[in-house]
């Protein structure tokens, strides 16, 4: 009899593991979202910063940060190049006049309304071949994969990169 780990663990060729699967298809993917975010000359990770603060207007870079896993350094160089875009502004809080929230302008507002729908669409084509209800199952799958990893789901896949 075959012990239940050895069961899970294929014993085929690198390219039938989950493992590879997920690396070939998070570098993919990861490489047709910068794809798609270039053409609103912006990075993956501002994209993630820009809807974070869509979410939860009125919050400091530092929690933003945090939410996302972006180290301090490195939030602060995004936030940076993200307001010299004009697409995000910081603002005292009238609570604490010693914190700066983060919130998108006009033109961050209609230029995330336009990426988000470009990230849409990459969607829509990841998931082609997929019922409703396979999509659904997917994510669950990969959320039980996620959790065996100990990833936590609002992390960036790679915070202080691009």
């Amino acid at each position: 009899m075959v012990p239940p780990d050895e069961q899970r663990v294929g014993s085929g060729p690198p390219w039938v593991s989950v493992g590879f699967t997920l690396s070939q298809l998070g570098l993919e993917t990861a490489r047709q979202f910068g794809r798609i975010t270039g053409q609103f000359d912006i990075e993956p990770r501002h994209f993630a910063v820009m809807s974070a603060v869509r979410l939860a207007p009125d919050q400091s870079q530092q929690g933003i940060g945090d939410g996302l896993g972006i180290p301090a350094s490195t939030m602060v160089t995004i936030v940076d190049q993200l307001e010299d875009k004009g697409l995000i502004e910081r603002r005292h809080l009238t609570s604490d006049r010693r914190t700066r929230a983060l919130h998108l302008t006009a033109k961050g507002e209609s230029l995330h309304d336009a990426a988000l729908e470009a990230a849409k669409a990459q969607e829509a084509r990841i998931c082609a071949e997929l019922e409703p209800h396979e999509r659904e199952q997917l994510l669950e799958l990969l959320g039980k994969v996620r959790a065996s990893l100990g990833v936590d789901a609002t992390r960036l896949p790679d915070p202080a990169g691009g």
